[in-house]
């Protein structure tokens, strides 16, 4: 059936509105390209599919669209880039740690030429007073010996190592005794608890925190396992408790 110009009109047009949403969703809503993709896709379609209208006028919208997309990207990841941060773990720590971002109760970060820079106490837990970002992680993690010295820790994901319910396996599986940094980029909150005035009754008790493992894959669930998790927990509490009884001026790092 031949195609009239309303019906290539109707196409183009609409092809060149998912166009524009499509591409809104992968810059402005990067996280929201799962579906920011297929509708793009779809428009790039019905423009082609129109086909009373030129080659240059179905081709050059696309490839505007296309350009500004790879153009802007960097951009959009500049932006909503967290970091640089730098983590400095004492040399023998094991285990969790957790970075509690909590108003008035811990202390104050000054940036630094390496960004931001935490450096994590005997116990693994860090209370600052810092609002937390979200978004691309840009982070490095090193051991620090009592020297100063810096000895720099991988990132590794439990995804990558074999187990009996792996679907595919990977044939470059890391050692399971490497050190590295596990579950990094994880975050959790204190939930609001509301009363029955419909007001929130917690809230001085309100946190944030971002989270990671220093840890072999095997120590993960052998030796930091649920016991580990409530005692750690109690003490990241009292820790959080004493810091609201005994709040002190705020310090400023800086190096």
């Amino acid at each position: 059936m031949k195609m009239t110009d309303k019906t290539s009109n109707i196409l183009y047009y609409s092809g060149l509105i998912l166009l524009a949403i499509g591409a809104f969703g992968l810059t402005f809503a990067a996280f929201f390209a799962i579906i920011g993709l297929p509708v793009f896709v779809i428009g790039v379609i019905l423009v082609l599919i129109s086909l009373k209208k030129t080659w240059k006028q179905r081709l050059i919208p696309i490839g505007i669209f296309i350009v500004s997309i790879i153009a802007f990207w960097p951009i959009w990841r500049g932006i909503n880039t967290v970091g640089p941060e730098v983590f400095l773990i004492p040399e023998n720590y094991r285990g969790r740690v957790n970075i509690i971002h909590k108003e008035s109760s811990g202390i104050k970060l000054e940036k630094t030429k390496e960004g931001l820079v935490y450096e994590i106490p005997n116990d693994g837990i860090l209370i600052l007073d810092k609002e937390q970002k979200y978004g691309f992680i840009d982070h490095k993690y090193y051991l620090v010996n009592q020297s100063g010295e810096r000895t720099e820790l991988p990132k590794l994901d439990v995804r990558d190592f074999n187990e009996e319910w792996t679907l595919e396996k990977n044939p470059n599986e890391p050692p399971r005794d490497k050190l590295g940094v596990f579950h990094w980029g994880r975050t959790g909150s204190m939930g609001k608890m509301i009363d029955e005035n419909g007001e929130v009754s917690n809230e001085d008790d309100l946190y944030t925190y971002s989270e990671f493992y220093v840890s072999t894959y095997n120590d993960l669930t052998e030796k930091f396992n649920f016991k580990y998790e409530r005692k750690f927990d109690s003490i990241r509490d009292n820790k959080i408790e004493k810091s609201k009884i005994n709040t002190v001026p705020n310090r400023v790092y800086s190096q």
